[in-house]
């Protein structure tokens, strides 16, 4: 008995460990007064249970050029010259894994700011049914403030 209780002990400690508070998370600052600063992020999705499109990932393009895959809770920073700029998430590249069709969103960055872009993957509840085969989705490239960021990006991972 008394190795069961050391047992049961251990397991505790191991899963009250696993189960931490959240992290803390700082965000880069622009190195100079002539750039700004991007944040794209995707965090878990709102619905309990399992999270829609968790094991794939689109490529991000930024400008024309791929700034690499955003996986499941994951994040990025780009240093941004100041200036109009479009963000594609896309599936139809060799390093993307993701069969959606391609989101774009435009945006406008200014000197010295730092912007934050949510990539919001949610199923789509209301075109679902226990009839119809597979699942279907809503898909955004969405601008977030910084303060409700903060919060969603502390639970995601550097990129």
């Amino acid at each position: 008995m008394c190795g069961l209780s050391k047992f049961i002990t251990v397991l505790l400690i191991v899963f009250l460990g696993a189960c931490s508070g959240p992290r803390h998370f700082e965000p880069v600052q622009p190195a100079s007064s002539d750039e700004g600063v991007l944040y794209i992020y995707r965090p878990k999705a709102d619905n309990p249970g399992v999270q829609p499109l968790r094991y794939s990932y689109p490529d991000m393009i930024l400008d024309g050029e791929s700034v690499g895959v955003l996986k499941f809770k994951t994040y990025k920073h780009l240093r941004l010259r100041p200036g109009k700029h479009l963000l594609k998430a896309t599936g139809l590249t060799e390093q993307a894994s993701w069969e959606e069709k391609d989101k774009e969103l435009q945006f406008d960055i200014q000197p010295g700011e730092i912007k934050y872009l949510k990539l919001s993957v949610q199923y789509n509840l209301s075109e679902m049914d226990l009839l119809q085969p597979g699942a279907r989705y809503l898909l955004y490239i969405t601008p977030v403030d910084a303060k409700a960021a903060l919060y969603e990006i502390r639970d995601t991972n550097p990129e």
